[in-house]
């Protein structure tokens, strides 16, 4: 009965998505050549205050979009380092966010909370938070996604400099985690939460995937799934990738309806990491479950 009713919160969350009305967009083809941006990356103009929103050009900028956004968010006590947490897809607010960012604060680090490009005042007028990271446009979502990964990889790369290095990633914000964890920057802990690491998978067997083949077929540029489409998003498997990361944890909902869990079991084996496997949803896992919280807590502070 809890294993239906954590599956129950994803379909429901699902199903009130696709109650929004939302605007055709036809299917565009992306190169399925590997994610340009890993290469070298200018360095930050500064850094973020002690507190407070900070923002600068950003390494990798896009039309509508040149600025790299953060909040920080002083350490509790003695600092150790900095933790750079990434909001999961579509977020409302930072907010929603705010609990784990207490909980890397309690563990001595500052934490610096990236604002995701075209999320929240980054979003382009009258679009919704998020909407336009990912669509039927592939292209365009891989431009976004190479975006926010850069970005990752020069905040990592200025934290470096403060000591040490954490990055917290929570959903499709652990994706790009995950990717940014493959570069040459230092990353000393590295927390995937629930991360979609399979967005192929993604597409083909949830409501998520299935309302953009519907958007797109509106738009009369319909794209169909199966392997062309698996392979266009093979560039965004961290599992293709060697890790850099020196400690790695990651959290895995054996419930989870919107992620799925089998993309992150296979990151787990690819990675030779043991993953720490919940009885709970996507949702539940990610704002409902102390033993995640707990263990979070743990691995940071260690």
């Amino acid at each position: 009965m809890a294993a239906l009713l954590h599956r129950a919160v994803d379909v429901l969350a699902m199903w009130i998505a696709d109650r929004q009305q939302r605007s055709p967009t036809g299917f565009r083809p992306a190169d399925p050549a590997p994610l340009d941006c890993f290469g070298p990356l200018p360095a930050l103009a500064g850094e973020p205050p002690r507190e407070g929103a900070w923002r600068t050009p950003s390494p990798r900028p896009s039309p509508g979009d040149p600025t790299l956004v953060v909040h920080a968010r002083p350490a509790l006590g003695p600092r150790r380092g900095t933790a750079i947490l990434v909001p999961p897809w579509k977020v409302p607010g930072l907010g929603v966010v705010s609990g784990y960012a207490r909980l890397a604060t309690r563990a001595g680090l500052d934490v610096w909370t990236l604002v995701p490009p075209r999320h929240l005042d980054r979003a382009a007028p009258g679009t919704r938070s998020g909407e336009a990271l990912f669509s039927p446009d592939v292209r365009a979502s891989r431009a976004a996604f190479e975006q926010l990964v850069a970005e990752l990889r020069a905040l990592a790369a200025l934290a470096a400099a403060r000591g040490e290095v954490a990055v917290v990633g929570i959903s499709l914000g652990a994706l790009a985690a995950a990717l940014a964890a493959t570069g040459p920057e230092r990353v000393d802990r590295l927390a995937l939460l629930a991360p979609p690491a399979d967005l192929a998978a993604v597409f083909e067997g949830t409501p998520i995937g299935r309302r953009y083949l519907r958007l797109g077929a509106r738009a009369g540029a319909p794209f169909g799934a199966g392997e062309p489409l698996a392979r266009m998003l093979a560039p965004f498997r961290p599992d293709l990738r060697t890790p850099t990361a020196r400690a790695v944890l990651l959290a895995v909902g054996r419930e989870d309806r919107i992620a799925l869990p089998a993309g992150a079991l296979a990151l787990a084996r690819a990675w030779r990491v043991e993953p720490r496997v919940y009885p709970r949803g996507h949702l539940t896992l990610l704002f409902g479950c102390r033993a995640l919280r707990r263990d979070l807590a743990r691995f940071l502070a260690a």
